[in-house]
């Protein structure tokens, strides 16, 4: 959860979830839709997908108990070169760096390297260096300290080297050019997305659709999401095709415009909230195209859900704005 995650958000979710999945059995028997609404709000959802195969892994091959050998560790599907370091040292004291972006920023400012963090030869530089220098004795504290450091102290912007054990004996702070090392990446332009996001309710109930098992935001909820920012006209339009709505005869309320930055990308959003009437009451046959059923048209484009089943489902943090 810490991953790409400030802890101040983490705290709420961590003890839900470890009381409702306590242990790699719990996790691996759960369904995806379970554990993504107790992930709901923490995004990148492929770290709950890779947590739920792990624990599968863990049951498969270790008999349901987590492993301490990093070789062991690293067959375990979402756990990467840092994770083992950090689970070795931190719960079995096995003297194992914890390579992140902290431990290099400190290390490269520490030396004055004119390293790229993004870079294999960089982690490779930095992993050496710290399997030299880290204790034997309490090494998950080594590791840990130097998180706190990176996070807290000797932080990528502004570090407050007045405060640092280390001011000096650091090369970046003698020299003055702390916020030099490590050396930036130029950064790429963001790309921008439109997205016109439509809130049908058909009666009670809500019009929601599963994104795809792959991709952005996989296997989460989503209300309708069309390409564009698209007027009420043009969305009238397309209630007319796709629903065999007449025209003139939706209740199209505007809910106003909205974005969501993630990591590689901007989403640009326009909202609409859209009532139809039930399909199943008199008053829809004004609504409906002749021979046509506006639930089962629904129905094509995706799932039909009440208000309760509604609140269960696990959505993108991009849509909080039309939840």
């Amino acid at each position: 959860m810490l991953q790409q995650t400030r802890v101040t958000t983490v705290l709420d979710y961590y003890p839900r979830f470890l009381e409702r999945f306590p242990s790699p059995k719990a996790l691996a028997s759960a369904t995806e839709d379970e554990v993504f609404k107790l992930w709901e709000g923490l995004g990148y959802y492929s770290r709950a997908r890779n947590l739920m195969r792990g624990a599968s892994y863990i049951c498969e091959h270790f008999d349901g108990e987590l492993p301490s050998e990093p070789d062991l560790l690293l067959q375990i599907p979402g756990i990467g070169p840092y994770m083992a370091g950090a689970i070795s040292s931190l719960a079995f004291d096995r003297p194992e760096p914890a390579v992140d972006g902290n431990c290099i920023r400190i290390y490269c400012r520490l030396h004055a390297l004119p390293l790229i963090p993004s870079e294999k030869s960089t982690y490779d530089e930095i992993y050496s260096r710290v399997s030299k220098e880290i204790p034997k004795d309490n090494p998950g504290d080594f590791n840990e300290a130097l998180m706190d450091l990176g996070s807290l102290i000797c932080t990528p912007k502004s570090p407050r080297c007045n405060l640092c054990p280390f001011s000096g004996t650091c090369s970046a702070n003698l020299l003055g050019k702390q916020e030099d090392f490590p050396v930036k990446k130029p950064k790429k332009e963001t790309p921008i997305e439109d997205h016109t996001i439509l809130k049908i309710y058909i009666g009670e109930k809500t019009l929601v659709r599963k994104r795809p098992d792959k991709g952005l935001l996989a296997g989460l909820f989503e209300l309708i999401d069309l390409p564009g920012i698209l007027g009420s006209h043009e969305v009238e339009s397309w209630l007319m095709t796709n629903l065999g709505i007449k025209k003139g005869a939706s209740d199209i309320r505007p809910l106003g415009a909205s974005r969501h930055v993630f990591s590689h990308i901007r989403w640009n959003m326009l909202g609409y909230e859209i009532h139809l009437p039930d399909s199943s009451t008199k008053s829809s046959k004004k609504s409906t195209a002749t021979n046509n059923d506006l639930t089962t048209r629904a129905e094509t484009l995706g799932k039909l859900v009440t208000p309760e089943e509604y609140d269960q489902l696990a959505f993108a943090s991009a849509l909080r704005a039309y939840r």
